[in-house]
């Protein structure tokens, strides 16, 4: 048998998966991850203990019969580690983390938002890695120095765990991970050296940026060697296990955050919505390119009911809750527990519940929690159909574990008022990155090759009565509307 094995490093736990040549799951094994919170708005994790993960779970899928590996990862967040020994010189500064949020918005105030967007697709803010790269330099001491002396190497979790897969011979990333730093030019691309002048920050540092489906070295850590054939941020490699291939096709991501890519094609779209362009994938040196939205806070709310207020007991409950709640939709939750993401992009905010009265019940608040989910989908969604006019978008696939939920699935079409497609296996990053990594090894011919074998679940279709969905819709503007004023 010939296997692909798809590392998926996310936020709060790390996934090793084993593919047979088909994309059946053979075997498949995870480790939650531990995540701290030293000061308001700082979100940390041990880059060690991030790489054990890694090497646990392959220690307990290794076999002789893995002819490819493939990794895949959450995006933007930083490492900074010392070329000699390998060990990170601070804790990784996850993405969802706001401590820049003050520099980003002195650099707003100097103009610089424009000049960066131009560049890189994105926005000015504390999501991607250039300001984080920034304050470790700034802030650990000789940290600058070492950098400038060439001692230290700077890497997305995809370099970090390349760099010690390999025992250090190889630092490099692929064009997705790059395309997130703010450091990256996507229409170039290239390291952008005006904006490492800008961000003050050694080029030196930077790994090479290779195709997501490419050659980068291989391991022994299996026992034998095997190649390392496909590097490729999470949410792109989602959008490859979804088979959004074609320009016009559209995912989103239901986990920690959410994340909505159209892709584009070859041509990238400007956004005039307060959504960033990004690489979706790069072949050959050639990239194709999507918009993209992100929430901050999707399965984190979940978290919220379950572990902050003992809610509920188990996630399971949730359906039973939210079938309990028996009143109008009048209270309106907003989970900007870490800001708010796009498109309304406004770091410093934070969470809120609007409409609570005396008869108000737990049912009531974990009901409009995950109606909330629906309503920043559908933000994401007005802005992408405002954004993009080359077509109608009708239909949207879905993946990450908050999508198990049909409640949560059904509201999400009628709200966005089209289609939405679940496939029967919804760890669309890992079947991406091991499709990938079976196309760079000849096993596949090109991307079309799995459109013959993804396997749909269910399809929600959207309700054809749209007042009171449209009515809710209005009271939940009217809310962030209040509470961003």
């Amino acid at each position: 048998m010939n296997n692909f094995l798809a590392i998926d490093q996310g936020t709060t736990s790390t996934r090793a998966i084993l593919f047979d040549k088909s994309l059946n799951v053979v075997k498949s094994f995870s480790e939650k991850l531990c995540t701290s919170f030293p000061n308001s708005g700082w979100v940390e994790q041990e880059p060690l203990k991030i790489l054990q993960s890694v090497k646990n779970t392959i220690n307990k899928i290794a076999s002789i019969d893995i002819v490819g590996i493939g990794i895949t990862n959450q995006r933007e967040t930083v490492v900074i580690w010392d070329r000699s020994t390998g060990l990170p010189i601070y804790n990784a500064i996850i993405w969802q983390d706001r401590r820049t949020a003050v520099r980003c918005a002195e650099l707003k105030k100097m103009g610089y938002e424009k000049f960066i967007k131009e560049k890189t697709g994105l926005l000015l803010d504390p999501y991607f890695s250039a300001t984080k790269i920034c304050w470790i330099l700034d802030n650990i001491p000789k940290a600058r120095a070492d950098a400038e002396n060439g001692k230290l190497a700077f890497g997305t979790i995809d370099s970090f765990l390349l760099w010690h897969l390999t025992n250090g011979r190889v630092h490099a990333t692929d064009a997705t991970n790059a395309s997130r730093t703010m450091l990256y030019n996507i229409f170039e691309g290239k390291w952008d050296s005006e904006l490492l002048k800008l961000f003050n920050i050694p080029e030196s540092i930077l790994p090479l940026v290779k195709d997501s489906s490419s050659d980068f070295s291989e391991t022994s850590i299996t026992g034998t060697n095997v190649p390392i054939r496909a590097m490729i941020g999470d949410q792109q490699a989602a959008a490859i296990g979804l088979g959004c291939f074609k320009p016009g096709m559209i995912k989103a991501t239901f986990g920690t955050g959410c994340f909505a890519l159209l892709n584009t094609g070859f041509i990238p779209k400007k956004s005039q919505s307060n959504l960033i362009t990004t690489i979706a994938y790069q072949f050959e040196g050639k990239a194709s390119y999507a918009l993209e939205g992100s929430i901050f806070n999707v399965g984190t709310i979940i978290d919220w009911l379950k572990n902050n207020m003992n809610f509920i007991n188990d996630y399971k409950e949730l359906e039973g809750l939210i079938s309990n709640s028996n009143k109008p939709n009048e209270v309106i939750f907003i989970p900007a527990f870490t800001g708010l993401g796009a498109p309304y992009w406004d770091s410093q905010c934070r969470g809120a519940i609007f409409g609570l009265e005396r008869s108000t019940t737990v049912n009531d608040i974990a009901k409009a929690a995950l109606q909330s989910i629906t309503f920043q989908a559908r933000d994401l969604f007005n802005a992408m159909c405002s954004d993009y006019l080359d077509q109608k978008l009708e239909i949207l696939k879905v993946d990450g574990g908050v999508c198990r939920n049909n409640w949560l699935m059904q509201n999400l079409s009628n709200q966005i008022g089209i289609k939405v497609e679940r496939p029967l296996n919804i760890e669309a990053s890992a079947v991406g990155v091991a499709f990938l990594t079976g196309l760079s090894l000849g096993y596949f011919s090109d991307l079309t090759d799995l459109e013959k074998i993804l396997q749909k679940d269910m399809v929600f279709n959207p309700v054809s009565n749209r007042f009171a969905i449209d009515t809710d819709y209005a009271n939940w503007e009217k809310a962030v509307k209040k509470l961003l004023s």
